[in-house]
């Protein structure tokens, strides 16, 4: 169990540096600000989905259009009291660091539910609240502020499914609803699908007619949820995705090889730590993502001493084994289709992976405290903690001395 204690620090903490840097961060340079509350201002006095179409005037290139509108419905109806555009902004950073709320608390739900040991359940949480690029991304207007809760609910109520004896329709009707719901905030909640139907697997405990009949009532109520997000794009731009050519047309094209790759990597991991500025240009010191790089190479490291003691039965899992399996398949398919984006348009974004951000931090804790010496390994939190306060201090005086 985690100390309430250090629950209670972490939520503090987490809320004054979203504030902090809600403040810290000038109206409009938060990462895509612009596009993404145009789109809610669009849906807000129209009172219906924008056609880019008709907007002669405004410069497409970066446009959020081609993104699923659930986060802009409902970012519209949040500011709909307000005709000023930084007010607008204002009630949206803050509606963002509501959001958060929510992604923190079914995290823990979560890793209480699948009985996380204490120093992976403080690293976990230490992360959801104090990541660098997280906290930005939760304290700005972005659609990534609902996509993430929405994963983690679905996460968490496909995991608490699985002490039940068969999955019954009324569930899977709700798997479909969440699902849906978090592709309608953002694509890549398409991660959910594959997690759903190991989840279904997993339940069945066979593979039989009964697990065909459910994995494609699930799939099929998932798609009629969403069908008319996509029809209205053929519809409207002749593209299931909408406008992403227009909003893409300004992107590097890099062709696909080893230098490619290597951008890849280095961007989303340096983005996936500390990374500020409308195009995520605005880094910390060179010598600190070398220093973040090599702890992560330790932690990979300590996980490769683990999955061998597994392999030869010497250690055992630290959770159980069907949660990890859910986890781990959505963590893949999150991986698979950052690597499928960046092929195809070339933006390697570490937030792309945060609605897996439990199973990369669980994993990135383990590989540390397994490789840390016996007595030592109960402060494998505190440094994690530590450090994270660190980078989010160092940001903070980054972006002051810079815009201030």
């Amino acid at each position: 169990m985690i100390d309430k204690k250090i629950l209670i620090l972490l939520l503090l903490l987490g809320i004054i540096f979203r504030l902090i840097f809600a403040s810290l961060i000038p109206p409009f340079t938060g990462n895509d600000e612009p596009a993404h509350l145009r789109y809610a201002q669009h849906i807000r006095d129209e009172k219906r989905l924008p056609d880019a179409n008709l907007y002669k005037n405004e410069e497409l290139a970066g446009n959020e259009y081609f993104q699923p509108p659930l986060y802009y419905t409902l970012a519209a109806i949040v500011i709909s009291f307000s005709q000023h555009s930084i007010t607008q902004l204002q009630v949206l950073r803050v509606l963002s660091i509501i959001l958060w709320l929510f992604a923190l608390y079914f995290t823990y739900k979560t890793l209480t539910i699948i009985k996380s040991p204490a120093f992976q359940s403080v690293s976990t949480l230490a992360f959801i609240s104090l990541l660098p690029t997280y906290i930005v991304n939760s304290a700005t207007v972005t659609n990534d502020a609902l996509v993430i809760p929405l994963a983690a609910i679905t996460i968490y109520y496909l995991i608490s499914t699985l002490n039940q004896k068969r999955v019954t329709y009324s569930q899977l009707t709700l798997f479909s609803l969440l699902t849906s719901l978090t592709i309608l905030a953002k694509l890549n909640g398409l991660i959910l699908v594959p997690a759903a139907i190991v989840t279904i697997f997993l339940m069945q405990k066979k593979v039989d007619i009964q697990f065909f009949k459910k994995s494609f009532f699930y799939i099929f109520f998932s798609a009629v949820f969403i069908f008319w997000w996509f029809l209205y794009n053929y519809l409207t731009y002749h593209n299931l995705q909408g406008p992403i050519e227009a909003s893409t047309a300004a992107f590097n094209k890099i062709p696909f090889g080893a230098n490619k790759i290597y951008l890849i990597l280095r961007g989303t991991f340096a983005t996936f730590w500390v990374a500020y500025g409308p195009a995520n240009e605005i880094r910390l010191p060179t010598l600190v993502y070398e220093v973040l790089f090599l702890i992560t190479l330790c932690s990979i490291f300590g996980n490769f001493l683990y999955l061998k003691n597994l392999t030869i039965k010497k250690t055992r899992l630290f959770l159980k084994t069907k949660p990890v399996i859910i986890l781990l398949i959505a963590l893949i398919t999150n991986t698979i289709l950052l690597v499928i984006f960046n092929i195809n348009q070339h933006q390697p974004l570490g937030r792309y992976l945060f609605p897996s951000l439990i199973q990369i931090s669980a994993i990135f804790s383990i590989g540390l405290y397994l490789l840390t010496p016996g007595a030592a390994r109960k402060y494998v939190p505190v440094f994690l903690i530590l450090g994270l306060l660190t980078l989010n201090i160092w940001g903070a005086i980054t972006l002051s001395n810079l815009y201030y």
